[in-house]
C-alpha cells in the first residue's frame, strides 16, 4: 500500500520547472510584442499616439526598412490623407500608386514644427516608366494645412503618359518654382530643400546640386506657422500612376 500511495504521488507531481518556462515565455512575447509597437523610425522613441498628447516635433527618418510594416506602413508615424493612393511599405521602400485622378498621401502622424525647427528636409524619389495617365507626381512637402491652400514648400518628381523622361521641379506659395531638371524614369534621385532660419531663405538640392534659392515674402507670418511633413502624389486624370520613397527624413536644428 505504502508503494502505491508513493507511485501515486509521482504520477500527479506538478511539472513546476515546465511551468516556469512556459510563463517566462509568454512574458517574453508579451515584452516584445509591446516593443513592436511602440518602435518607430520617427525621432529617437517613437511616440504616443493618444489624443492627449501634444504635439510632438521630433525630427523623422524612415528608411521602410523594418519588415513588420511591409504591405502597410508605421501607423505611428504616418497617416493617411486624400484618395486614390495605394500605398505600401515593401521591401525596404514605400511605393504610391494611383489609378484615379486626385491627391493623396501620408501625413507625419501628431507631428507639427514651426519654420525655425528644420533644417533640412529630403528623400530619394523614383518614378516608374510605365505611366498611362497624362500627368502625375510623387514628392514631398510642408505645409501649415493638408488641405495644400496655404503656404508650402514642395518637391517632386513627375511625369506623363508619351513623356519620354521625368522631371524634377521644386515649387512654393506665391508662384515660385525651380528650373525643372529631367532625369529618367526607374532611377532614384535625391532631392532635397534646405532652411535657413536667420533669413528665411529656402534652397533647393537635385543630387547634389543647387537648383534654386527661395526668398519667401512675409516671413513672419509663415515663422509663427506650424508645418506638417506630407507625401503626396497626385495624377490629372484616371490612369496608372506609380513612384517610389526611400530614406525620407526631416531634419531638426
Amino acid at each position: 500500500m505504502k508503494n502505491q500511495t508513493s507511485n501515486h504521488h509521482e504520477c500527479i507531481r506538478i511539472p513546476w520547472n515546465l511551468i516556469g518556462q512556459i510563463v517566462l515565455a509568454l512574458v517574453f512575447f508579451y515584452l516584445l510584442g509591446r516593443l513592436v509597437t511602440s518602435l518607430s523610425f520617427a525621432g529617437k522613441n517613437g511616440i504616443d499616439t493618444q489624443a492627449t498628447q501634444a504635439i510632438s516635433s521630433a525630427e523623422i527618418f524612415d528608411n521602410f526598412g523594418f519588415k513588420v510594416f511591409d504591405t502597410k506602413w508605421n501607423e505611428a508615424t504616418w497617416a493617411e490623407i486624400g484618395s486614390g493612393s495605394q500605398i505600401k511599405q515593401l521591401d525596404g521602400i514605400l511605393i504610391s500608386s494611383r489609378e484615379v485622378g486626385g491627391f493623396g498621401g501620408l501625413v507625419a502622424h501628431r507631428r507639427k514644427w514651426l519654420l525655425s525647427q528644420i533644417n533640412y528636409v529630403d528623400s530619394r524619389l523614383m518614378l516608374n516608366s510605365d505611366i498611362q495617365t497624362q500627368a502625375g507626381d510623387i514628392g514631398f512637402e510642408i505645409n501649415p494645412d493638408v488641405d495644400g491652400n496655404q503656404w508650402f514648400i514642395k518637391c517632386g518628381i513627375q511625369g506623363g503618359q508619351g513623356k519620354k523622361a521625368a522631371s524634377i521641379l521644386c515649387n512654393a506659395a506665391g508662384g515660385f518654382s525651380t528650373t525643372e531638371v529631367n532625369v529618367p524614369y526607374d532611377s532614384w534621385h535625391l532631392v532635397r530643400f534646405e532652411v535657413d532660419s536667420d533669413n528665411g531663405t529656402i534652397t533647393f538640392f537635385v543630387d547634389g546640386q543647387n537648383v534654386g534659392k527661395y526668398v519667401p515674402q512675409g516671413i513672419s507670418e509663415s515663422k509663427n506657422a506650424e508645418y506638417s511633413l506630407i507625401l503626396d502624389g497626385s495624377s490629372s486624370n484616371d490612369g496608372s500612376l506609380t513612384g517610389f520613397y526611400d530614406y525620407i527624413q526631416l531634419k531638426n536644428r
